[in-house]
């Protein structure tokens, strides 16, 4: 199973964190073509909205097992997000692959102003946010 992220889980420890003994080791650099990260108002994580002229930088993510799937599926906000399976673009190759990408369900995303920086998110938000995952329960 593929999946593309490209807000909070490009963080090689937020992945870990969310997906224990199921994260992968290896990601490689994707462009979303045909859609635009935004900032959740009131949230410190992005969602995807469809713009026809934008593109959204990630990783793509190769071979997840279906407990991965379900453990995403629980870290991702199902009144904000649905699972669809999009084209990705990697890096360094010609065509597209399919992957699965959690967007924004249009009437849930209020959304904030400004764009969402990874950099940024990292300084600001990071250690607060694991010490959010820390305390949920495991699956």
């Amino acid at each position: 199973m593929r999946f593309f992220f490209y807000g909070t889980l490009i963080d090689a420890e937020v992945r870990r964190a969310v997906l224990g003994l199921h994260a992968p080791r290896r990601v490689e650099p994707a462009c979303l073509r045909g859609w635009r990260r935004v900032p959740v108002r009131g949230r410190s994580y992005p969602v995807i909205v469809a713009d026809r002229t934008a593109s959204v930088e990630g990783v793509l993510v190769c071979g997840l097992s279906p407990a991965a799937r379900r453990r995403l599926e629980r870290y991702e906000d199902s009144d904000l997000y649905a699972l669809v399976e999009l084209d990705v673009h990697p890096q360094g190759r010609g065509r597209p692959v399919r992957g699965l990408v959690f967007i924004a369900k249009a009437a849930a995303a209020s959304r904030g102003s400004g764009s969402w920086d990874l950099a940024t998110w990292q300084r600001r938000h990071k250690r607060r946010f694991l010490l959010t995952l820390g305390r949920r329960p495991a699956a």
